[in-house]
């Protein structure tokens, strides 16, 4: 996959997991409805928004920092 693809795939996967995560919440807490993993399942899906948003911002800080490298040597190379 290409670094973008993977970006994407990330960006998408964090904001699924925070909707389900919304999801489940409202069900229990105002509908009273009790799944029987339902806790369990909320953690699960805090835990993969918190990875799948440390692996997305992790990449766009390389990609930022690529960037300023490649601006800075042109930079330097105009002087």
């Amino acid at each position: 996959m290409k670094r973008n693809n993977i970006k994407t795939f990330l960006k998408n996967l964090s904001f699924i997991s925070l909707i389900a995560f919304a999801i489940l919440y409202i069900l229990e807490g105002f509908f009273a409805i009790e799944l029987s993993l339902g806790n369990g399942l909320r953690e699960a899906f805090v835990l993969i928004y918190i990875i799948a948003s440390l692996y997305y911002y992790r990449m766009e800080l390389k990609d930022k920092n690529d960037e300023i490298q490649q601006l800075r040597h042109r930079l330097n190379s105009k002087k």
